[in-house]
């Protein structure tokens, strides 16, 4: 041993944590991150909107073209959602095969049928779906 080495060493603290740098850089990804997920989220959300609004309008077309053929009495003219509230509360044809059979929009509520005419267009005699969202024939 030598005059030069000191007899007790210093020595370092351990650096098995994180640094404050390190901790702030981790947040930042993260909220980013945070932020990306949630505007997509929201996208999703509108688009399963849209999807339900779409399968609403399809199930009351649907329904519309069974008591037009049926030759039931609903629609009111330049009205869809009188027309529309018809079929929900209830149409039953006066004549023919199918008098006495009510056709009904079942369970759907008014917000339901206000999503729904996005994609429905009231004809001269029938009620029509509109894919693309226009209510123009």
């Amino acid at each position: 041993m030598t005059i030069a080495d000191p007899i007790f060493k210093k020595s370092r603290p351990s650096t098995s944590g994180m640094s404050l740098m390190e901790l702030l850089v981790t947040i930042v990804i993260l909220g980013l991150i945070m932020s990306i997920s949630v505007m997509s989220l929201g996208s999703t959300h509108q688009a399963a909107d849209d999807q339900k609004d779409k399968r609403n309008a399809q199930e009351i077309a649907s329904i519309a073209a069974m008591a037009t053929a049926a030759g039931a009495s609903f629609i009111v003219p330049n009205d869809e959602q009188a027309t529309i509230a018809n079929l929900r509360d209830g149409i039953a044809p006066a004549t023919g095969a199918f008098r006495g059979r009510t056709f009904r929009i079942p369970n759907i509520q008014d917000t339901e049928i206000k999503g729904a005419m996005r994609f429905l267009a009231l004809n001269d005699s029938f009620l029509q779906y509109r894919q693309d969202g226009s209510n123009s024939p």
